[in-house]
C-alpha cells in the first residue's frame, strides 16, 4: 500500500512538472519579444540621435545586451566590418535565423523582423525614424497577443498536468 501510495506521489509530481513546464514555454515569448524591443530602441538611439555607423552601432548594443541577443548584433557587426561581401540584409537574415534557434519567438515574429532588416539604413534619418515607430508599434502588438496566448495557455497546462497527475494517483491508490 505504502509503494501504491510513493508511486502514485511520484507520478503526480511528474505530470505537474509537465504541466509547468508546457506553461513555461509561453512565458518566454512575451519576454523574448520585450527584450528584442528594448534593444533596437537602443539601435535607434546609436543610429538616429548618435549618427554612429551601423557596423559600430551593432558593435555598440552587443556590448549592452546579453543572450541570444548579444551573438545577434555582434554577429552583424563582424560581418559589416569584415567585409565578408555581406550586406546588411543578408547579415540581418542570417542573425534572425540564429536569433530564432535561441529564443522562443514564432514565425510571425521572425516575419516582422526580418522585414524591418530589409528597411534598416536603406533611407535617410528622417525615414529611418518612421520605420522604427512602425516597428515598435507592431512588436508592441505582438506582444499583446504573445500576452494574451501565456495567460490563456499557461494556467491550462498547469492546470491540466496537476489535474491529470491527480486523476492518475486516484486511479493507482
Amino acid at each position: 500500500m505504502i509503494l501504491k501510495i510513493i508511486g502514485g506521489l511520484m507520478v503526480f509530481a511528474a505530470c505537474s512538472l509537465i504541466g509547468i513546464a508546457a506553461a513555461n514555454k509561453y512565458s518566454f515569448r512575451p519576454k523574448d519579444i520585450r527584450r528584442f524591443r528594448s534593444s533596437v530602441q537602443m539601435l535607434e538611439t546609436e543610429i538616429i540621435y548618435g549618427c554612429t555607423p551601423l557596423p559600430q552601432a551593432f558593435n555598440n548594443i552587443s556590448a549592452k545586451v546579453e543572450g541570444p541577443l548579444k551573438k545577434f548584433y555582434s554577429m552583424i557587426s563582424e560581418d559589416l566590418n569584415v567585409g565578408n561581401s555581406y550586406s546588411l540584409d543578408d547579415s540581418w537574415s542570417k542573425g534572425v535565423d540564429r536569433l530564432f534557434h535561441e529564443t522562443r519567438l514564432e514565425n510571425i515574429d521572425r516575419e516582422l523582423i526580418s522585414e524591418f532588416g530589409r528597411v534598416l539604413g536603406s533611407s535617410d534619418r528622417e525615414d529611418q525614424k518612421k520605420h522604427f515607430e512602425l516597428f515598435y508599434i507592431q512588436l508592441k502588438q505582438h506582444e499583446e497577443v504573445a500576452e494574451e496566448e501565456r495567460s490563456k495557455n499557461e494556467r491550462m497546462y498547469k492546470t491540466l498536468g496537476i489535474l491529470s497527475g491527480l486523476v492518475i494517483f486516484i486511479l493507482l491508490v
